[in-house]
């Protein structure tokens, strides 16, 4: 009778372990559930600029007054898209830098602000100085993705200069009055407004002031063929003719003393 006790305990101890043990063999052989990895948004890769210009967008980029930030507005969509990829890359100081993100377009005019620089995790940013301007490059997705791309000059007037230029030199301004002005940006916007009832035959160019500008200015665009050449300029509701004349050792060269406008092309 004594020996039952012993016995009962020495079952249990192997039943214990026999349940220790096939717990580990089952860890030890069993395959842990893969985690589902996040998956990144692919790129759309789109040929640039194929697109006509009838149908392509307004945008402007505009500097903003503290000298750090830089706005993108998409003013008018004629091709449905919901959503734009940006990709702004600019020179600043020997260094390519860039900014990247999307822009929601269910609702136009639709804006995002981009810092020229960076900022840590902790909250401290670091600024771009130098900054020069460089490429805008926009794919927008819709029934019928496209991309394209132009380019943006970023001025910081330090030396109060009177005379500015495009990137691609074809838009030249001038007037006594820009000497006030410290930051300004030119930037060849893909698409225009609204038909301005002639033939464009130039690029149209955005001019953006941080502090807005009154004067009259000089203004020069090379246009893409000769003939009669008129400058217009959009107001933000309608076309604006200006009288315009033709430089004497440059028949495709037009030019006008314009009001500050939005947007500037030539038609003939």
């Amino acid at each position: 009778m004594k020996s039952f006790p012993k016995l009962w305990l020495i079952i249990g101890l192997i039943l214990i372990g026999i349940v220790i043990g096939g717990a580990f063999w089952f860890k030890a052989n069993s395959k842990p559930t893969p985690e589902a990895a996040p998956v990144a948004k692919k790129k759309l890769s789109l040929p640039l600029n194929v697109i006509p210009e009838t149908d392509r967008p307004f945008v402007r980029v505009e500097p903003l007054a503290d000298g750090k930030n830089v706005v993108i507005k998409v003013l008018e969509l004629k091709k449905a898209a919901t959503e734009a990829e940006y990709e702004l890359e600019y020179q600043a100081g020997s260094l390519l830098q860039g900014a990247f993100g999307n822009i929601k377009l269910d609702k136009i005019p639709s804006e995002t602000k981009l810092l020229l620089g960076s900022c840590s995790a902790g909250g401290a940013c670091t600024y771009h100085t130098d900054v020069q301007g460089g490429s805008l490059l926009m794919r927008y997705t819709g029934p019928e993705s496209f991309a394209l791309k132009t380019d943006w000059k970023y001025i910081e007037n330090k030396t109060k200069e009177t005379a500015f230029s495009s990137k691609d030199g074809k838009f030249q301004i001038s007037s006594p009055a820009l000497a006030k002005s410290k930051l300004l940006i030119i930037f060849n916007s893909p698409g225009y407004p609204a038909d301005p009832k002639a033939p464009i035959v130039s690029d149209h160019y955005s001019l953006a002031f941080a502090v807005p500008v009154t004067d009259k200015l000089k203004l020069s665009i090379r246009a893409k063929e000769e003939g009669k050449l008129t400058i217009q300029g959009w107001n933000g509701q309608s076309w604006v003719s200006f009288p315009t004349t033709i430089a004497k050792d440059d028949a495709k060269m037009a030019q006008a003393e314009v009001e500050p406008m939005a947007l500037y092309l030539v038609t003939k």
